[in-house]
């Protein structure tokens, strides 16, 4: 497995070698911008792609469950396509856990309310979503964390513990900023591309190909598609006798403090 601290140790001992071939053994220099380049491109992998847990530990998926169940998750509302999706998921009497941005607590608070009224899981998708937010000080994204707490404990009284970076992004400035709050990362197994795609047939065949017992599927509440990929997707779990849970419940932890 891919870790930051392994990656540059290793580096820094081809580095190392590399430098004592150039100057002792008359190795091409280029093979510095080799060795440069390949930690490079490692690294920015590392850093797009949560699933990888390059620089923290995020939970991705509940391996080898014996119990049939699967976890619904959106991200980036509360929006007000969020209320179809929670009529669907009343409809087929499922759970999901909602990741949401905090400023959209702010502006739909109802909305959030009934998210949590009706026994659905609510976590941190930070304050703002900012589309920089990789470039963000620990401190800045320290803040984005403790600002979209603050609005869901005004709004819904309840304190957030699970969290999902934007974007997938990972670096160790949200690393040092999760450990000053406490929360615990989420990623997820299935990605949909719900709000990359237009086609609900594309997206719901790329997500029924795959899901099994125990994965986390990301979708979003914000996209007008989503309802119509989520119904066939709820039936779909019905006929295979799969249970939508939330987050907390497949991997039994705790939601809120």
């Amino acid at each position: 497995m891919l870790r930051f601290k392994n990656i540059n140790a290793f580096f820094l001992l081809i580095l190392a070698i590399s430098v004592y071939g150039i100057f002792q053994l008359s190795w091409p220099l280029y093979l510095l911008l080799i060795v440069l380049f390949s930690w490079l491109s490692i690294t920015f992998y590392g850093a797009t792609n949560v699933r990888l847990n390059y620089f923290f530990t995020a939970l991705h998926q509940q391996k080898n469950t014996a119990k049939k169940e699967v976890a619904l998750t959106f991200d980036d509302g509360p929006a007000s396509q969020t209320k179809a999706i929670l009529a669907l998921l009343k409809k087929y009497n499922a759970k999901a856990t909602f990741f949401c941005i905090g400023h959209k607590i702010d502006e739909q608070p109802e909305i959030f309310k009934q998210i949590i009224s009706e026994g659905h899981t609510v976590a941190n998708h930070t304050y703002s979503h900012a589309k920089n937010i990789g470039f963000f000080s620990s401190k800045s994204i320290q803040r984005e964390l403790e600002t979209c707490n603050l609005a869901a404990k005004s709004v819904g009284g309840v304190e957030m513990k699970l969290f999902r970076t934007p974007f997938g992004i990972s670096n160790p400035k949200i690393k040092k900023a999760l450990q000053k709050t406490g929360h615990q990362p989420i990623g997820w197994s299935i990605r949909s591309f719900d709000a990359l795609f237009s086609s609900p047939d594309l997206i719901f065949k790329n997500i029924a190909k795959k899901i099994k017992p125990g994965d986390v599927i990301l979708l979003h509440d914000t996209q007008k598609h989503t309802p119509e990929i989520l119904e066939r997707l709820l039936i779909l779990l019905q006929e295979k006798s799969l249970k939508s849970v939330s987050i907390n419940k497949l991997f039994n932890i705790s939601a809120y403090a």
